[in-house]
């Protein structure tokens, strides 16, 4: 295609948006809409994801070594434990530093376990973290079987909990962003075949005077894809301020709630956004245009 071509086809695609801006600022608005719409559920589902995945992280597992062995030999028993294909890290803790903790637990009324330093009854302990918390039950069994280990306390009742929240949020989220992005596509096709339907005349003036499919085609697909990113634009910034100083700011107000910076998302939103943006604007316009050019 020669350059002056191209030069006349973004010439005509750009000025036929704002010869029919009314139809253009439709379209763009109804994208930008349904993106927000999108990107709103997805970055629900992102923190959600969030959450759990630091409520999957405090969910350890507590070795109590035997009581008759020393400080030295409970320590040795830091390679065996991390030899345990399921077991990221183990933190070693002595009997006094867990007394030490447990009296912090307690603040202003530590008071009441005074005297528990001459007959301390907490043992050494290992602080397990492991590579999945699917492995939980596997790894208890398989630190329980090391010899020297008193006791294990794992629970895999809260684990199994865990997995199920998650697994449930995560198909009820992709659901709902199926959902949403299937009707987000059916609304901006039908705003899209609205507009050439209005501009149906144009289009088989162009056909009678000899001009070809394509030389009609290529002005529209561009002013689609333009519109597609315009609106692409316009939605991931009004996300931003939307997340930024409404969601973000009420999440962060609560302490115990972790929440995702928007800029950590930035590369999905970016894909999801311009990526339907373009799908719908350019592709959706050549569809479209299809049935109008048989003249």
């Amino acid at each position: 295609m020669r350059l002056y071509n191209i030069t006349y086809f973004l010439r005509e695609g750009i000025s036929s948006i704002f010869s029919h801006r009314l139809m253009s600022f439709a379209a763009m608005s109804v994208i930008t809409a349904c993106l927000l719409l999108m990107g709103s559920f997805s970055l629900v589902a992102v923190n959600i994801d969030k959450v759990l995945e630091d409520v999957e992280n405090k969910n350890e597992i507590v070795v109590f070594i035997d009581e008759s062995y020393t400080g030295e030999q409970a320590r040795a028993l830091e390679s065996e434990i991390v030899a345990v294909d399921e077991v990221e890290s183990a933190v070693y803790m002595t009997k006094e530093q867990a007394l030490e903790n447990f009296k912090k637990d307690f603040g202003d009324d530590s008071g009441i376990l005074e005297g528990l330093d001459e007959r301390n009854p907490l043992r050494d302990r290992f602080t397990i973290k492991l590579h999945d918390i699917h492995a939980t039950k596997r790894a208890a069994q398989a630190l329980e079987g090391i010899e020297g280990v008193a006791n294990v306390r794992a629970r895999s009742d809260i684990s199994d909990r865990i997995i199920q929240v998650r697994d449930v949020v995560t198909a009820i989220c992709a659901v709902l962003i199926l959902i949403l992005a299937l009707v987000s596509v059916f609304i901006i096709s039908n705003t899209v075949n609205l507009t050439m339907f209005n501009r149906r005349e144009e289009i088989a003036i162009m056909k009678m005077i000899g001009a070809t499919n394509g030389f009609v085609r290529i002005p529209f697909v561009i002013e689609g894809l333009l519109i597609g990113i315009a609106g692409a634009t316009l939605a991931l910034f009004l996300q931003w301020a939307v997340y930024e100083y409404v969601v973000a700011a009420a999440l962060s107000s609560i302490s115990f709630m972790p929440n995702v910076s928007f800029g950590d998302s930035i590369g999905y939103i970016l894909m999801m956004f311009y990526g339907v943006g373009i799908l719908v604007g350019g592709v959706g316009s050549a569809i479209t245009l299809h049935k109008f050019l048989k003249v």
